[in-house]
């Protein structure tokens, strides 16, 4: 039986009403990250240059030493003056109301956090709301750490009851909802936000949540962070818990000399995880110092199981018989994609779990914290007198630092190419590693191509501290229909910000690839802009209101269709 169209287009206004009311709204006010944690505020690292391409004055104290930047916060620029004085004193100035003059007003002393630091509060008015900014100066360096203080809080609101929400503006631009912030929900709801990192309530921005039995993603974020919607999704697995005094997940696993292994089996001892790889400096430098740790207290309880990150099993072996590790080891060969890593949301190596005889997690550490980890060891031994008897047991050595992207990542907003288009087209890409840190085993690659379209990775392998280079990408083409097509570039990398830790980072951008049908006289320059690093699905996420209002047109025509 053939349908109506006038029943098709009810059906169709329906599903999208449907989706509408599935839809809920978050609104969110200012709150100071010190009040929530370390975790809510941004940071990121920013250049400081010679001179700016603008004439500037300046006012108030003669600088020995000056040097400048562009602060960019909510789509406004302000021009920024880093100077030392003829006293050796740090000086910052910001030009709050855009007349190009460092007026004495506008500039201040820096206040001493250590020998080694310079600290200056700012304030600004972002989006017509406060946003607090913290500026750090690493004496001698020259550049500065913007430390965002503002982050954005509200109330989900389900049948079930209320869960705290919080936007966090992780790239400190007083933009919320880029790809690189992320928001937490108090999933459990225990008036808890555990948002550190890997923390099991934190989430990327395209990451879903779940409460309970039902999962949620964010399907749009107001730019001034204000309002959060979120609608319902397929259900994903929640995230296990993985703060100090949490329960450790379960595993197990055949080691690579054969042994069944799992974390159950040592019920009663005292367990230390240890995600490690050969290739990493600080795991070859704490490996002597692991191997006298269990040979301290092997016979008194205390395993040690190796969680190995390599990407070679051949590599892996070599590297554990030459240093003769007695403990078992897990490898399958997908380095921080391997099942375990990714359980223990492992972003950085060599990352400890030290877990309890009942199977709770007691301490945490990035890189071996020798004396940390053996008083700890003691502690749970009974061997050791707590000097505070009213602390947490749990409090102690969590780990601190966590990656934060080094390089910045410069593509075209978009390519344009005509309908049945065959050939290749270069992707011109600029990377510039804006840190103190050795960017290694850089690796370029594109994904979420059309098909039709390929690419293959480049390989770059290493970008000093304040280098710049620029690529060509060779994107090849089949003949592809006309429209418009998001396409990801992937910048991987390792990084060692410490003699004690070294993380793996991965950063992406978009740009647009766009098909004009054959014919037309379309041009790049007539389609829109796609920003620089954000996703352009994202704008069309969520239920926009010209197709709830078209399906209700649709039903009051069915009606009237009906009636007449």
């Amino acid at each position: 039986m053939k349908v109506p169209l006038v029943v098709t287009f009810f059906l169709v206004g329906l599903t999208i009403l449907s989706l509408a009311a599935d839809e809920i709204t978050v609104s969110l006010s200012p709150v100071p990250a010190y009040e929530l944690g370390t975790w809510a505020a941004g940071k990121r690292v920013f250049r400081l240059y010679a001179s700016l391409e603008r004439p500037l004055k300046r006012q108030g104290p003669e600088p020995a030493m000056a040097l400048f930047g562009l602060l960019e916060l909510g789509g406004d620029e302000y021009p920024l003056m880093f100077a030392v004085l003829t006293d050796n004193s740090p000086y910052l100035a910001v030009d709050f109301d855009g007349d190009s003059v460092f007026s004495e007003s506008e500039g201040h002393l820096g206040t001493p956090l250590s020998p080694e630091e310079w600290l200056w509060q700012l304030k600004f008015t972002v989006h017509d709301k406060p946003y607090e900014l913290s500026v750090v100066w690493p004496a001698g360096r020259g550049f500065l750490f913007l430390i965002g203080q503002t982050a954005m809080e509200g109330l989900l609101e389900l049948a079930g009851g209320s869960y705290k929400v919080v936007l966090v503006d992780a790239d400190v631009n007083g933009n919320y909802g880029d790809e690189a912030d992320f928001y937490v929900v108090d999933v459990d709801g225990d008036g808890v936000l555990r948002g550190g990192e890997g923390g099991h309530e934190s989430f990327a921005m395209d990451e879903p949540f779940t409460i309970g039995k039902s999962s949620f993603k964010v399907a749009e974020v107001s730019t001034d962070g204000s309002i959060i919607k979120v609608i319902p999704t397929e259900y994903v697995p929640p995230k296990v818990p993985l703060y100090i005094g949490a329960k450790a997940p379960e595993f197990s696993f055949k080691s690579l000399r054969g042994k069944e292994v799992s974390l159950a089996q040592y019920r009663g001892k005292v367990v230390l995880l240890d995600f490690w790889a050969s290739w990493c400096l600080p795991c070859v430098v704490a490996t002597p110092k692991m191997k006298a740790l269990y040979d301290a207290y092997h016979d008194r309880g205390l395993e040690i199981i190796g969680i190995n990150l390599d990407l070679s099993r051949e590599q892996a072996l070599a590297f554990i018989e030459h240093f003769e590790l007695p403990w078992p080891q897990y490898w399958d060969g997908k380095g921080y994609d391997s099942e375990l890593a990714k359980l223990f949301r492992v972003q950085a190596i060599p990352t400890l779990y030290l877990i309890d005889q009942e199977g709770v997690i007691r301490g945490k550490w990035l890189g071996l914290a020798e004396e940390e980890v053996k008083e700890k060891v003691e502690e749970l031994f009974g061997a050791l007198e707590l000097e505070d008897k009213g602390r947490d047991v749990g409090s102690g050595g969590e780990a601190h630092a966590s990656p934060s992207p080094i390089l910045s990542v410069e593509v075209p907003a978009k390519i344009s190419v005509s309908e049945g288009f065959e050939g290749t087209v270069p992707l011109r890409i600029k990377l510039e590693n804006a840190s103190t840190y050795e960017a290694k085993e850089l690796v370029v690659k594109l994904s979420d191509l059309p098909p039709g379209a390929t690419a293959e990775p480049k390989t770059v392998g290493e970008l000093g501290a304040g280098e710049r280079i620029f690529l060509s990408v060779p994107l090849r083409l089949q003949p592809l229909g006309a429209g418009k097509y998001s396409t990801k570039v992937e910048v991987s990398y390792s990084y060692c910000p410490s003699e004690d830790v070294c993380f793996k980072f991965t950063q992406k951008t978009f740009f647009i690839l766009i098909v004009n049908m054959s014919g037309t006289e379309a041009t790049a320059s007539e389609i829109p802009e796609v920003e620089l690093g954000g996703d352009p699905k994202a704008a069309h996420s969520g239920v926009s209101w010209f197709l709830i209002a078209g399906a209700g047109a649709l039903i009051l025509l069915l009606f009237l269709v009906l009636l007449g």
